[in-house]
């Protein structure tokens, strides 16, 4: 049977940055084809060459056999392939309608054809199953149903073969799901489906084969499912990994941070616990439980309506993140892309910035300090660049979140909050950040970390707290975590005593 579409020895270079290196791949109509690979790995080089967004320097592309080239998107939309993008492509400012027909709006008489671009978006958001409405402004959706806005428009241009890259970053659990089952139907429906994912359990249960990247490369492929979570980490990092996070036990110290009877907001309860100097606390619960909240409260981004902060016994004002951070703390935030990096400057500016921004007594004093300090980061945190002054838009997620980390540990903190550390991050990359902490921990910093994924949290903490309503429900020790021991107590309306 002919594949719907192959990639023959495909190579691609960025100036002198090999990003693909002969690689190949095909995928059959009906088929959830999964790409894994670390982050760098070529799995977005490849899909965006694919959809007609990059070039190839040498390879060639057949569909059904035939081959092609696409020039622009628009030629790969035109032979029937569509790609979901992890950061969506729309226009808030636009109806869903409008944004599904963007560039290709139908006329009639020389103006546009409002009744058959609705049909257009109606037909295409029925086809999912969806409740949102052609008139919809996008501004007012969700992130999941924006997703589906991209996804309907994708699947109005008719579209064979549908490449998702990490389309479930950005969403909840349930929404993640609810996605899922979005593309099995899909498969069903004989649309082929290119799934880029660093998610394990969504590879587990939608692939039909895997393929796997490293350095740009073919790294070898699995055939058929049901494939293993240490079969499949195995294909991505070349090795056999029982255990990626590599807990260490460690000398604690005295209490770092107090926190007494803060209260994040008017929905939240009093909050009270202490962080010692090297020491590794989780912070557990379900989405809306207030675990963010609660790190912005501490890090003064929202300051808290009551309680207090300390660190080593000294009351600290939390009333803004630069007093928070001349305190002795910094932050790793959620969303790195809007609130962790500056995406069109350099490394080296990136890591610089925190120190002025904190208002450090370290301020680099010239250009070479600062190349110095980036250089110094990129080192001891092995971020995959072309070089410090390479923009940090262009580097991978992973290697985006190892610059967050670096720009934080640039103002030499005392106590590192972060939230959701490795969310976008391959298993490659997870186990060097979680290797980082450790020896951050070693070193005697204190450390605060919110995760929604529970393997995680075990798998790091000395200790956990677990949060819902708005409230501290329980403390356990590292000897008693377990997924049932945090679910009993992050369940609503649980008040069980840990």
């Amino acid at each position: 049977m002919t594949a719907l579409l192959e990639a023959c020895s495909l190579s691609k270079s960025f100036g002198a940055n090999r990003v693909l290196e002969d690689v190949s791949l095909s995928i059959n109509s009906g088929e959830v084809v999964a790409l894994i690979g670390e982050n760098g790995a070529g799995k977005s080089t490849l899909a965006k060459i694919i959809s007609g967004i990059e070039h190839a320097d040498s390879g060639q592309l057949l569909l059904n056999g035939s081959k092609v080239e696409f020039s622009q998107s628009r030629d790969a939309i035109d032979a029937g392939i569509g790609i979901v993008h992890q950061e969506l492509c729309l226009a808030d400012n636009l109806t869903i309608t409008e944004n599904i027909c963007l560039g290709r709006e139908p006329t009639r008489f020389g103006a546009l054809d409002l009744r058959a671009m609705r049909s257009v978006a109606a037909k295409a958001l029925d086809r999912l199953g969806c409740g949102l409405r052609p008139e919809q402004l996008v501004a007012s959706l969700s992130p999941a149903d924006r997703q589906l806005v991209e996804i309907a428009r994708v699947l109005s241009y008719d579209a064979q073969l549908l490449i998702f890259d990490e389309p479930t970053s950005s969403l909840s659990d349930v929404e993640a799901q609810a996605l899922l089952r979005l593309i099995k139907r899909l498969k069903g429906e004989g649309v082929a489906i290119l799934y880029v994912s660093h998610r394990l359990p969504e590879i587990q249960e939608i692939a039909d084969r895997v393929v796997a990247l490293r350095d740009g490369r073919n790294s070898g492929e699995l055939p058929e499912g049901p494939f293993s979570r240490d079969g499949l980490i195995a294909l991505i990092v070349g090795r056999e990994l029982s255990d990626i996070y590599g807990y260490r036990a460690r000398q604690l110290g005295e209490v770092a941070l107090s926190v007494e009877l803060l209260r994040p907001s008017m929905h939240h309860e009093p909050c009270s616990f202490t962080v010692r100097s090297g020491e590794i606390v989780g912070i557990a619960g379900l989405v809306g439980s207030g675990r963010s909240e609660l790190l912005e409260s501490i890090f003064g981004i929202e300051p808290p309506t009551s309680g207090s902060v300390s660190l080593f016994g000294v009351p600290v004002s939390v009333a803004s993140p630069l007093e928070a951070a001349q305190a002795g703390m910094a932050l790793v935030p959620e969303n790195r892309k809007e609130q962790g990096i500056l995406a069109e400057i350099s490394i080296s500016e990136n890591v610089a910035l925190s120190r002025m921004a904190s208002g450090s007594s370290l301020a680099l004093r010239s250009r070479a300090d600062e190349r110095t300090l980036a250089q110094q980061t990129v080192e001891s945190l092995k971020v995959r660049c072309a070089g410090v002054s390479q923009p940090v838009g262009r580097l991978s997620g992973g290697n985006q979140q190892k610059v967050v980390i670096g720009r934080c540990l640039a103002t030499n903190p005392r106590v590192l909050l972060l939230d959701e550390p490795t969310r976008g991050v391959d298993v490659g990359a997870r186990r060097e950040i979680y290797s980082l902490l450790f020896s951050l921990a070693e070193s005697g910093l204190a450390v605060l970390f919110v995760s929604s994924e529970l393997e995680e949290i075990i798998g790091i903490s000395d200790r956990v707290l677990v949060m819902s309503d708005g409230g501290i429900r329980g403390e356990i020790p590292r000897a008693d975590l377990s997924e049932h021991a945090i679910m009993s107590l992050a369940s609503p309306h649980q008040r069980i005593a840990a």
